[in-house]
């Protein structure tokens, strides 16, 4: 071929080339993140290591401060249905009644149904019950041979014979009734709180601001002054 014909030819390819843009490179996708650190293995531990033999703790519970509700009695805890494992309501006559059972002897004779006390049996130590028409009515903290032995069993709210006036309104809940003895008004009253959430009460006899006598159950028997009398 002639030289200048292998010039001008050489000439034509370079200015083709210059005249075309180069392609884009192909698009990559990102690379993938690097893989989170791994903690090594431990060694399984044998039974002769201590941490096999240490006991699995859970975390502690959180303390919680103690709440105002915490400290005050609760009602709903105190149960003015029942004495021991004797429960108002419960049906009991003298044939249910057997030799450690001691009756007062007031329905001797008398017809079925009438009202008797009885202590012991079952019963805590210086309470005597109330039966009435064949059902426990109420509990009195009293002995029935009416000796002046001193009673040392509580009765509910923890209240005691012999205990004060002001005393007794600490322990009793809100909404007690107060109204005169009806056979010493001068210096004795009755104190009263009526269960808002069933017929159970309690009733507090006090002579010169001191408790003399306790009772509660029914509501209508805690009303009855002088018991079966």
């Amino acid at each position: 071929m002639n030289p200048l014909l292998r010039q001008g030819s050489a000439l034509l390819i370079v200015v083709g080339l210059s005249g075309c843009t180069p392609p884009d490179p192909p698009l990559l996708a990102a690379a993938p993140a690097p893989p989170a650190a791994i903690a090594p293995a431990r060694v399984p531990a044998s039974n002769d290591d201590d941490i096999a033999n240490r006991p699995i703790e859970d975390d502690p519970e959180p303390e919680t401060a103690p709440s105002d509700d915490d400290a005050a009695p609760a009602v709903v805890a105190v149960a003015l249905d029942h004495a021991g494992d004797v429960v108002i309501g419960q049906r009991f006559s003298a044939e249910d009644a057997d030799a450690q059972w001691h009756s007062a002897g007031l329905s001797e004779g008398g017809q079925l149904g009438s009202c008797e006390y009885y202590e012991r049996g079952s019963l805590p130590e210086g309470v005597s019950m109330m039966v009435d028409d064949g059902h426990v009515a109420r509990f009195d903290l009293a002995l029935l041979d009416g000796s002046d032995e001193t009673i040392i069993q509580p009765g509910p709210f923890g209240l005691r014979l012999g205990m004060s006036r002001a005393e007794a309104l600490k322990r009793l809940p809100k909404g007690s009734t107060a109204r005169p003895h009806a056979y010493d008004p001068e210096t004795g009253e009755y104190l009263t709180w009526q269960d808002p959430g069933s017929d159970l009460a309690i009733r507090l006899e006090l002579i010169d601001g001191v408790i003399s006598k306790l009772y509660w159950g029914a509501s209508g028997a805690v009303e009855l002054i002088e018991g079966c009398a």
